[in-house]
């Protein structure tokens, strides 16, 4: 591989400094483990210091943001957490080795920067690193202030002395930020939809999980450690959740992660209560309230758990799914529904929707979805939640009743008169299995969903076929054109070549003849040379009608000037901004300027026309208008010559417009969408060219 060829590993600087936090935070963490080993600190003072992990696992986080999104603003600021820790947890190991160096109290502040970045700064990002609006810097520069006013208050207390005037102020002021920092995440889970809903439900995820337990902590009057314990909780839980949201690694999977957690903690609470309902409630009834729990009630207690551990599992499932998942319909809501749709309304590519809408709430998939039969393919047709499938890409029809179809825990084949249409899909959510009840409940929907899968097939291969008649119209277009061009360069190539050697070696036997011994002779040479002469003219007349050299060359202004000095009647061509467009472009409204000039000529009466090309930035438009007769447009039907103008038009994309009144002249208007194709015309064109 030469070296053009090699792939560049270079990585760019910011993805090559957040790496390099990343690797000094998670060398911090092995050097504290080399500290407990060498026994220059003991493995509690090691666990107390968790600033070191919390610190490597932020840096890391943030260095895989970047790594994916790189410049992304909650990358960089997870780095950058993991870069102020870095200065409080070495400044412990330094300590910790030489016992020298600063005592932990002095950078208690840091903590403050900490808390801000994962409390105040991230949720004000999260997700695409940009506040909501211009309208909440007020809050982001709240946040800031108090942030700074809070640090100030700390370093110059190193104590923390609730007394202190500055620190008391700052703390509430600080609470009030964290609190008003989660308003923008708040809003932006309301109005979101699809992925980004769920990398919200992540986020918050995030914050259930580690926010709790430290407001407990510090409400309690929890022990330092403890308390120290739910904010290593709470440091690593939210950032591993934004990074999970902001990567979109496995989405969809937090609505399974809600629900297990609902039942995990439902499950731990009921043996809890059971617990100590038995061994307290009943021991305080009979009178066994000894220090010493007893064995018999202890035993009872266990065995009643055991007996009621799996109905109350169950129970607790199906209280979870519903609080994650919304009520899940009964099979009688969901067939009454889809035939109540049915009959309400033709049969749709919403139709379609709701189907899969109903197939996911009566069965709890996630997704369900409803493939369409369009000839030897099937095509994801609906899919819900409405989100980008797995794959967009068609099947094949063998694979029907397979569940090698993307998301397919079940594939029911959809039948109707012994023919297949369709396939419904449903996948169930992680640790949930297909039931008999879903099973039914999807062949029954497969049963009556035939009619309306027969008629939307029929809609997409009437779709299809109507595109395959409009490309193969542009293919007779562009093979007219390429056999236009063929024709003019046979043209000007052979027989004009030929007829251009005729002319000159007349011309030199005319100039050899002598007029005095032959005049005759002479005289005919001479004519010779004028008719060969004509029909050269002739011939580039006809070869620059069936397709110009100039149009390919210069363009439709350049070669429609050319032309106008060639018409019948005195014709004005003004071109106002027009440059360079696609071949097919300038073609379609090349000769349909020729066919509408040759109609003014014939038809018209008309003394002069004007041609107008104009181009708006979006358009390429083109008008003809003549001072001749008109005509009633409303009455007279077009002729051939107009539909086929008509018809060209429509193969790029565009229309005509005819406007005329009886007396007053006539107007053929075209206009060809070319937004984002026009290139500037080398040298601008003559404002108008008359014949």
């Amino acid at each position: 591989m030469s070296t053009a060829e090699r792939p560049d590993a270079t990585l760019p600087l910011p993805n090559a400094l957040g790496y390099g936090v990343a690797v000094v935070a998670v060398a911090g963490v092995v050097v504290q483990g080399v500290a407990v080993a060498a026994g220059r600190a003991s493995l509690a003072g090691a666990l107390a210091s968790f600033d070191l992990y919390t610190m490597a696992f932020a840096a890391v986080l943030g260095a895989l943001i970047l790594r994916q999104r790189p410049g992304h603003v909650i990358g960089w600021t997870l780095v950058g957490i993991g870069g102020v820790d870095a200065v409080f947890g070495f400044g412990r190991l330094y300590r910790l080795y030489t016992g020298l160096g600063f005592d932990d109290d002095p950078v208690h502040f840091l903590w403050v920067l900490i808390g801000a970045g994962v409390l105040i700064a991230l949720p004000q990002l999260f997700p695409d690193g940009r506040l909501l609006s211009r309208r909440w810097w007020p809050v982001a520069a709240y946040g800031v202030a108090t942030t700074v006013l809070l640090a100030v208050g700390i370093a110059l207390d190193p104590a923390e002395d609730d007394g202190t005037a500055l620190i008391a102020v700052a703390s509430p002021l600080y609470a009030s930020a964290i609190l008003a920092g989660l308003v923008p995440l708040v809003v932006r889970f309301r109005r979101s939809t699809g992925a980004r809903r769920q990398q919200f439900k992540w986020v918050f995820y995030g914050f259930a999980v580690g926010g709790p337990p430290f407001a407990v902590a510090i409400a309690a009057g929890l022990s330092e450690a403890a308390v120290a314990v739910t904010v290593l909780l709470l440091m690593v839980a939210v950032p591993g959740a934004m990074t999970v949201a902001v990567l979109r690694y496995r989405l969809y999977d937090i609505d399974v992660v809600i629900s297990r957690t609902l039942l995990v903690a439902g499950l731990a609470a009921f043996i809890t209560v059971a617990y100590v309902a038995i061994v307290v409630g009943i021991g305080s009834l009979i009178g066994r309230t000894g220090a010493e729990p007893d064995l018999t009630l202890s035993l009872v207690a266990t065995a009643a758990v055991a007996v009621a551990f799996a109905p109350v599992r169950l129970a607790l499932q199906r209280i979870a799914n519903r609080l994650v998942y919304g009520r899940r319909a009964t099979p009688y809501d969901v067939l009454s529904g889809f035939a109540t749709r049915i009959g309400a309304a033709e049969p749709s590519p919403d139709t379609l929707a709701r189907l899969a809408g109903l197939m996911a709430g009566g069965t709890g998939a996630h997704p369900a979805r409803v493939w369409l039969r369009v000839g030897r393919q099937l095509r994801p047709a609906a899919t819900w939640p409405d989100r980008d499938p797995v794959d967009d890409a068609p099947a094949p029809v063998d694979t029907a009743a397979s569940t090698r179809l993307p998301d397919a825990d079940l594939a029911v084949p959809v039948h109707d008169r012994g023919e297949l249409l369709g396939v419904l899909t449903i996948a169930k959510p992680r640790g949930e299995r297909v039931t008999d009840a879903d099973t039914d409940l999807v062949g029954r929907l497969a049963a009556a969903a035939g009619v309306v899968l027969r008629n939307l097939r029929l809609d997409a291969e009437l779709a299809e076929r109507l595109s395959d008649i409009e490309a193969s119209r542009r293919r007779l277009v562009v093979a007219q054109d390429e056999a236009r061009r063929r024709i003019e360069a046979d043209l000007a190539g052979g027989a004009r070549a030929h007829l251009a050697g005729l002319r000159d070696e007349l011309a030199d036997l005319a100039r050899h003849a002598d007029p005095a011994a032959a005049p005759k002779t002479a005289g005919l040479l001479t004519g010779l040379v004028g008719q060969a002469g004509g029909a050269l003219a002739t011939l580039d007349g006809l070869a620059a009608g069936i397709y110009p050299p100039r149009l390919a060359a210069d363009g439709p202004a350049a070669a429609l000037a050319e032309q106008a000095r060639r018409a019948g009647l005195p014709v004005v061509v003004d071109a106002d901004g027009v440059g360079r467009y696609p071949p097919d472009v300038e073609a379609a409204a090349y000769f349909c300027v020729l066919e509408a000039l040759q109609n003014v000529a014939k038809y018209a009466g008309a003394s002069s026309a004007r041609v107008r090309l104009s181009d708006d930035g979006t358009s390429f438009r083109f008008a003809v208008v003549d001072d001749g007769a008109g005509f009633d447009a409303a009455t007279t039907a077009r002729g051939t010559g107009l539909q086929g103008m008509a018809d060209r038009l429509d193969t790029v994309g565009g229309a005509l417009t005819v406007s005329s009144v009886p007396g007053s002249g006539t107007t053929v208007t075209g206009e060809i969408p070319v937004e984002g194709s026009a290139t500037p015309a080398p040298q601008r064109t003559p404002a108008g060219a008359r014949a």
